[in-house]
């Protein structure tokens, strides 16, 4: 073959290799590839960067979104905002990322949800007794510590309707947890936060306990394990208890209850930001020394990082009791403390007091 007809062959390769690379990235534009990619793209660089964009994809399943961003120097708020087209829903999930010391911040948590566990101090919410229409609702929050001073840290929440997604199923409440534990992480490290303790990888969180999830108080593992002696409780009339599994979480809680679970005595504890208008009722409580009319005790303790002050309180249900006199304060105020020392120690506090 002459050397005419080789440069003649390698000029007919190029120019098909040409018109392929144009006539695919045609399609590519057509099909949408093109949006779809520069999604994808604005989706890893939203939220200056921190937005875990992995999880939340899967979470998304394809559907569109833009992303908003308000910050400010204790910390900011992003937003996810979208329409799933081929369901026609609507699409949204905010997560926040601020210092904990920070008492303006808004935080939805509750001593029933479920622990994020894996080293996190962090909780999930989600009823499993809610509607199908609702099964996309979900929040999550958690603290890190950023050092050992107490309100040295971060809080970080998430909360998200997503039309698509189904919160009964472990693997999305498994990405919801990794948006927020990726996000937050993320946060830290691009603002110098230490983060002493990031936990690992995430797994399923489970689902919030309702009161319908009672359970003989006997066979108690988790916040209520070794709260009350047998004797005790049968002294109390406390037969039942609500608890979720045990686990650090900004709220925690454990109620102890009668026949049926009936509502007798509720035991909580609030960390740092979650302690809220807790701190002035706890410091009212304090100016009165002796037995409590209503039974509502508190104690408080000191906790490094994120943590900051903590307050715990056992309040017994007035409305299930004939009269004051039945309440028995010298063991309501030994409830309280073995709940707060064991919950404190979790949380690498001061003893309560």
């Amino acid at each position: 073959m002459s050397a005419f007809w080789k440069r003649r062959r390698v000029r007919l390769t190029a120019a098909w290799t040409a018109g392929a690379v144009a006539v695919a990235g045609g399609l590519f534009w057509l099909s949408g590839g093109y949006d779809a990619w520069r999604h994808d793209s604005a989706l890893d660089s939203a939220c200056e960067g921190d937005l875990a964009a992995g999880p939340l994809r899967a979470l998304l399943d394809g559907a569109e979104v833009t992303t908003s961003i308000r910050s400010g120097t204790r910390g900011w708020s992003c937003k996810v905002d979208g329409v799933d087209s081929e369901e026609d829903g609507r699409n949204w999930l905010v997560v926040s990322v601020q210092r904990a010391d920070d008492r303006a911040v808004g935080i939805d948590a509750d001593g029933r949800d479920a622990p994020l566990g894996h080293g996190w101090t962090g909780s999930f919410s989600f009823s499993p007794d809610r509607d199908e229409d609702d099964r996309g609702e979900a929040t999550a929050a958690l603290m890190l510590d950023c050092g050992k001073e107490p309100g040295d840290g971060l809080v970080a929440t998430v909360s998200a309707r997503l039309h698509g997604a189904d919160f009964t199923r472990p693997a999305a409440r498994t990405r919801l947890t990794e948006v927020l534990t990726g996000t937050a992480a993320s946060y830290a490290r691009r603002t110098g936060c230490a983060a002493a303790k990031p936990g690992g990888a995430v797994g399923d969180p489970g689902v919030s306990v309702t009161s319908w999830d009672y359970r003989p108080f006997g066979t108690v593992s988790g916040a209520c394990a070794g709260v009350l002696d047998a004797a005790t409780a049968a002294r109390w009339g406390v037969v039942t208890a609500v608890e979720s599994p045990a686990g650090p979480k900004p709220i925690e809680g454990c109620t102890l209850g009668g026949l049926q679970g009936t509502e007798l005595y509720a035991l909580t504890a609030h960390y740092g930001p979650f302690v809220g208008l807790r701190r002035l009722d706890a410091r009212d409580a304090a100016r009165e020394p002796g037995d409590r009319p209503d039974g509502h005790y508190f104690l408080t303790a000191r906790c490094p990082g994120a943590g900051d002050t903590a307050v715990y309180e056992i309040r017994p249900r007035a409305d299930r009791f004939a009269s004051p006199l039945a309440l028995d304060h010298t063991s309501l105020r030994a409830a309280l403390k073995t709940f707060a020392d064991r919950s404190a120690k979790t949380h690498a506090c001061a003893p309560p007091s």
